[in-house]
């Protein structure tokens, strides 16, 4: 009896096991790109005032700053604001691993046009959210994080990609407050070190040295410029975050 033969192409079990991995990541993109034009980019949005708004919720409504008490004070509060921006950002990165599992790749290229994430950024947040406290859950969670999650848990084509999308924008708000706090922080350490010991200024600000804190003043200035300088106006981007 003649050994049974077939005429179409030879299938291998490789095929079978990545063909469903390709077709789901092209679905998972295709949704990511239906969710941004629906949403005519993303379903989360702010504006300029609600950073201005976060900042104040974290110094607890003070606005005005004149003191090395208050100095203190914003340091404080900078500090508990960028633990809760981590956290958003440690919610991304764990988003952002799953997608990269989702798309069966081992780099960060998709998100530079699909999430509009450098690698550097995805990288950085994949390794926070690796080394995160597991027995915390605190670590990659707090309620605007959840209620994004919510959000697109709700959603019927939901991926980790919408997810890291969503999140990314999440983060991008906090990270906008947090820079208002610093801006405001150097602000006041330069008006106050005409009258105030440095000492004072190291303790307030948290610093352990003179020449640090002229770095820290330095970094703020070439990035954000003085008070009324356009680069410190917040506002959501649909650009590339670097």
């Amino acid at each position: 009896m003649p050994p049974f033969t077939c005429n179409y192409r030879r299938v291998s079990l490789s095929d079978t096991a990545s063909a469903p991995s390709r077709a789901g990541a092209a679905r998972a993109l295709e949704d990511l790109r239906w969710h941004r034009e629906f949403h005519r980019q993303s379903q989360f949005r702010w504006w300029d005032t609600e950073a201005a708004l976060v900042a104040t919720e974290f110094t607890r409504g003070q606005d005005h700053f004149q003191t090395v008490h208050d100095l203190a004070h914003l340091e404080r509060q900078r500090l508990a604001l960028a633990d809760y921006t981590s956290t958003c950002q440690r919610a991304l990165g764990h988003a952002l691993k799953q997608s990269q599992r989702l798309l069966d790749t081992r780099d960060w290229h998709f998100a530079s046009d699909a999430l509009l994430l450098s690698p550097r950024i995805c990288e950085q947040s994949s390794y926070l959210a690796t080394w995160a406290d597991p027995y915390d859950p605190r670590a990659m969670s707090n309620p605007q994080v959840q209620r994004i999650q919510r959000s697109c848990e709700r959603m019927m084509f939901g991926s980790p990609l919408i997810l890291s999308w969503e999140l990314s924008h999440l983060w991008s708000l906090y990270r906008a407050a947090e820079t208002l706090l610093e801006d405001t922080l150097v602000d006041l350490t330069i008006e106050l070190s005409e009258a105030v010991p440095n000492a004072a200024l190291l303790w307030a600000t948290q610093m352990a040295s003179t020449s640090g804190l002229r770095r820290r003043i330095s970094d703020q200035r070439s990035s954000r410029g003085e008070p009324g300088d356009p680069r410190r106006r917040p506002c959501q981007s649909y650009t590339l975050q670097r």
